[in-house]
């Protein structure tokens, strides 16, 4: 009820508004004095007063500016909004890493050899998880890590049993 009233005030004052301004249009602009009133102040320099207003004394062309003037715009969303992904840090030889983020896997498709580790680890703000074929890590908090080695050459999907849309591949070369 009190939506339709708020909507009923909008629009009579819409109305209003429109009366009034085709009530403004219908007006007659007063005529102006044939002479100039004496409390005007003198025209600027190189401006010739004439009974239509003021015009230029002469004309002069413009001059262009040495360079053109170039006004960088920075977006503020882009001076506010922090790193989407952690910093990388090295890992030993042979371990692999793919941090869990914003509910993806980054990366979402490592290649590896026979043998190598992988390690998930959770860099983002939510609780997940990392479940293969033969394998499960457990909920993981955010800055707990999990780790698997492969043994054999193959193709080894996951997935996150938390978040359904959270997949990943890894792909063992021998």
């Amino acid at each position: 009820m009190v939506t339709w009233g708020i909507r009923g005030v909008l629009g009579l004052s819409l109305i209003v508004l429109a009366v009034l301004a085709l009530s403004g249009a219908a007006r007659t602009p007063a005529p102006e004095p044939t002479s100039a009133p004496s409390v005007l102040s003198a025209p600027a320099v190189g401006v010739q007063p004439t009974s239509v207003g003021f015009q230029p004394a002469s004309a002069v062309p413009p001059t262009p500016t040495v360079e053109p003037f170039v006004q960088r715009v920075i977006s503020r969303v882009a001076r506010e909004t922090q790193a989407p992904y952690p910093t990388a840090t090295p890992l030993p030889n042979g371990l692999v890493g793919v941090s869990a983020v914003d509910f993806g896997y980054m990366p979402s498709v490592i290649r590896i050899h026979v043998g190598q580790t992988v390690r998930w680890r959770n860099d983002g703000s939510e609780k997940h998880d990392i479940t293969g074929d033969d394998w499960h890590s457990g909920a993981m908090e955010p800055t707990i890590e999990f780790r698997e080695t492969f043994g054999s050459t193959g193709r080894f999907n996951y997935r996150c049993s938390i978040h359904p849309d959270m997949t990943g591949v890894v792909i063992v070369d021998p």
